[in-house]
């Protein structure tokens, strides 16, 4: 299966649908809050939202407004990411900071996260129950909630002298974990899907975007800058605690440690001292280690799955997974 041309395909409508909630202002203003939109991006997400939906039996067109709400999200949480890393591109476009600044960007953000609230809201007049709606609501404020607290957890994490793997794995469920988690369970809910079903889609999205980030944090590492759409290296310039860094920590020799500690959190570290700081990761084996955190994330997420019943839907949802351990970008 092609799995970037199955999502293309399954998310026909998502960007549409996000703009009709997103459209604010007059032409300058819409031309801010549409940047981030219109730069496009891999709709994973959404993708999952309607997958979820379908794979329990309910019509994909029901959760349109549901999915849209889950990538409007994202993108908000990206643009205000985007001022805290102060990186000046994303999906190989400038950043709305980079192009009106950061208080613009902040509002440009805030704009996006009112429009998630606002379709997730819309799905009572999408045909959706009431309590299904309500669900979804409050699976979309959890998801915040720990998004907010997995960002904080970042953040204070690179003033840390130290992260433990527990510690780290804790910052990435809720960070990147909890809005794919929820991309599912909201599909799975709207869908009227039984509790067992919805708590498997619970498994299925927390694991996967577990696994979506430690390979987004390899790929940082490995990827090409053309194909991945920002710097490559910038999560050791950022002084990121990943779980690169942390198994290197763990696992390299005295000498090891330092030199990575004297690159780690330096903004004006040269390509050299960054690819040197790579070819050390992947001497300790760091590397290798987080490419099979990942396959083994990826495998419970699956077999999460065994509770739903076989479909087109289904078999996607099985291919999505085994993209995030192969995906190049």
């Amino acid at each position: 299966m092609d799995v970037k041309e199955a999502i293309k395909s399954k998310c026909v409508g998502v960007e549409d649908e996000m703009k009709k909630y997103a459209l604010a202002g007059d032409s300058k203003i819409q031309e801010m809050i549409l940047h981030p939109i219109n730069a496009g991006g891999k709709r994973i997400r959404p993708c999952l939202t309607l997958l979820a939906c379908e794979a329990v039996g309910g019509e994909a067109k029901k959760a349109l407004p549901a999915a849209a709400s889950i990538e409007l999200l994202h993108t908000f949480t990206l643009v205000h990411d985007d001022i805290m890393d102060n990186d000046l591109e994303r999906r190989g476009q400038p950043t709305v900071h980079s192009l009106w600044g950061e208080d613009m960007a902040i509002l440009v953000g805030d704009a996006l996260y009112c429009a998630a609230f606002k379709a997730m809201a819309a799905l009572r007049t999408a045909g959706v129950p009431p309590d299904h709606t309500l669900d979804a609501l409050d699976t979309l404020i959890a998801a915040n909630e720990e998004v907010t607290v997995g960002q904080m957890m970042d953040m204070l994490f690179e003033r840390n002298e130290s992260v433990s793997e527990q510690e780290y794995t804790s910052m990435i469920r809720k960070k990147t974990g909890a809005l794919i988690e929820a991309a599912v369970k909201v599909g799975a809910i709207v869908g009227a899907a039984p509790k067992e079903q919805v708590n498997a889609f619970s498994v299925y999205g927390s694991n996967c975007g577990l696994a979506f980030q430690i390979k987004d944090d390899i790929l940082d590492l490995t990827a090409d800058r053309k194909t991945f759409g920002k710097p490559v290296g910038s999560d050791i310039r950022a002084g990121k605690k990943t779980l690169l860094i942390i198994h290197a920590m763990n696992h390299g020799s005295v000498e090891d440690r330092k030199r990575l500690s004297d690159v780690l959190g330096r903004i004006d570290a040269s390509e050299e001292e960054v690819t040197a700081a790579i070819g050390l990761l992947e001497r300790i084996g760091s590397i290798k280690y987080c490419e099979r955190r990942v396959v083994e994330l990826i495998d419970e997420a699956k077999k999460s799955l065994a509770v739903v019943d076989d479909s087109e839907a289904k078999n996607t949802l099985l291919a999505i997974a085994d993209y995030f351990v192969d995906r190049r970008l």
